[in-house]
């Protein structure tokens, strides 16, 4: 592993926190998050010392949450050294094997505008109304500005675009942000392909550990994060990660089902 440059608790310690929001995976509960700005490229080994603190990236943002009363936003990493293709991804891969996979820089075009729009519009709607031009703005934040640290893997049927992910890579560590795929290709369960295919990539390129972000136990659109294993989360009172299975039994019978019942 590579030697971590940052102390956990120092330097969580010396972040500054959100004032309080609507929680964005639960409406009834309020939000806060720990972080910081940076449009300067960070070190490799630097994010991978943010990735292992539990930290994701929205543009040029650092962010983790660090809610009062609610702690079931949990990082969740795969180990890839231990990961091996189950009966169930090789029939994923069988299901696609039709289609072409692309590593790219990230870049804006227009066949990923088109996507984004359409993506957005099936997966948010009657709650994202924006206009198509906010909803590009809000692609061109999300997705590529600080992006200087990423790389793009991309999907493509005879030479159309299903779908893409952005991926963050440290030294040792890689993290997803974001990917993006066409509603209409629902049989091919291609948010699942594109999780699948970056694991197997970023293994075969000698990193160590898959950042899958957060992780919300029984959330209907969070939950699915659990089927991918080997697995570890951190336990964010002692900055150490702990295997996925130990940590949830001792969580569920500390924090309940629904994980807020801990003041942090």
């Amino acid at each position: 592993m590579a030697k971590m440059g940052l102390d956990y608790f120092t330097f969580l310690g010396s972040l500054p926190e959100t004032p309080e929001s609507k929680c964005a995976y639960y409406p009834e509960r309020n939000s806060k998050v720990k972080g910081f700005f940076s449009k300067e490229k960070l070190p490799p080994e630097i994010l991978d010392d943010l990735f292992r603190f539990g930290f994701r990236r929205s543009g040029y943002f650092f962010y983790r949450t660090n809610c009062s009363v609610c702690s079931h936003c949990l990082s969740y990493r795969v180990l890839l050294l231990e990961f091996f293709p189950s009966a169930n991804h090789r029939r994923l891969i069988k299901k696609n094997r039709d289609l072409a996979l692309k590593i790219s820089p990230p870049i804006i075009d227009p066949d990923k505008k088109n996507l984004y729009v359409k993506y957005q519009r099936s997966r948010h709607e009657g709650s994202y109304g924006e206009s198509e031009s906010e909803i590009l703005e809000n692609m061109k934040f999300q997705m590529y500005a600080g992006s200087e640290n990423s790389g793009e893997l991309l999907l493509y049927k005879d030479d159309v675009l299903l779908g893409w992910i952005l991926l963050d890579f440290g030294f040792e560590t890689v993290s997803a942000v974001y990917s993006v795929f066409d509603p209409e290709e629902s049989k091919r369960s291609l948010g699942n392909f594109l999780i699948l295919s970056s694991i197997l990539w970023a293994k075969e390129n000698g990193f160590k550990e898959f950042q899958l972000g957060l992780f919300l136990p029984g959330h209907p659109k969070m939950d699915y994060k659990k089927n991918w294993k080997p697995a570890e989360i951190l336990d964010r009172d002692k900055g150490v990660w702990k295997k996925s299975e130990s940590f949830l039994s001792d969580y569920f019978l500390e924090n309940g089902p629904d994980g807020d019942r801990l003041t942090l």
